[in-house]
């Protein structure tokens, strides 16, 4: 499915108030709605059928979990207008709230990206959304992770494996040093080509290291 952008942003704070799938949900949304740089939201009209083909997601748990929780949510900035189009046939717009700061980047090709679930998508989105401003590195502990997430931690390490197992998730010492910090070398680290305006590939290929930096990190990394 075609959508309406190429990316979107995604409030940081949206994975405190989603599940994992309602999340990749609710990136399915902003992807598809039109952007709006004098308002304080943007509104779409994607049906429950469009939204299943692009997600993956059934109809039937869009219907039952993902718009309640979308409707529990209006004091937080989400609403949803249902209007009768005809005698049988209803159609939600869905407001969404449209940050001037406090947002990740996803690009459409997440959607598109076969290799991960709904489930695994929805998890990187969160750990994403956790990540340094500007960064793709997580610098909290798995028990504060899914804490903030408000995950099972049984149902945690499982994705967090599966992610590790994908070569989504990596540890510091394993990733290109532009995207680590020596301070923090016990962080994970997202590497995944589609997320952010520059991607972790933008950041690693736009200013490659000098042999002095190079060893001045590996110096200070040797002495941790």
């Amino acid at each position: 499915m075609r959508t309406v952008k190429d990316y979107t942003i995604i409030p940081v704070e949206a994975c405190k108030y989603f599940n994992s799938r309602q999340l990749y949900l609710l990136a399915g949304l902003y992807i598809n709605a039109h952007y709006e740089s004098d308002k304080d939201y943007m509104k779409t009209d994607i049906t429950y059928s469009q939204l299943s083909a692009l997600t993956g997601i059934s109809t039937d748990y869009i219907k039952t979990s993902f718009i309640p929780r979308l409707r529990e949510l209006e004091d937080k900035g989400y609403r949803v207008e249902t209007t009768q189009e005809d005698y049988i046939t209803k159609r939600n717009t869905y407001y969404l709230p449209n940050p001037k700061k406090n947002f990740r980047i996803i690009w459409a090709e997440l959607f598109s990206d076969s290799s991960l679930s709904p489930e695994e998508k929805g998890v990187m989105i969160g750990l994403y959304c956790l990540c340094i401003n500007n960064e793709f590195r997580i610098e909290l502990t798995d028990k504060d992770i899914y804490t903030q997430l408000d995950m099972a931690k049984n149902t945690y390490v499982k994705y967090r494996n599966l992610l590790i197992e994908k070569k989504v998730i990596w540890d510091s010492y394993d990733v290109p040093m532009q995207l680590a910090w020596y301070e923090h070398m016990d962080s994970k680290v997202i590497l995944y080509p589609h997320l952010g305006y520059n991607t972790w590939i933008d950041k690693v290929t736009s200013k490659p290291p000098t042999d002095e930096e190079r060893e001045t990190f590996l110096s200070m990394t040797r002495e941790e």
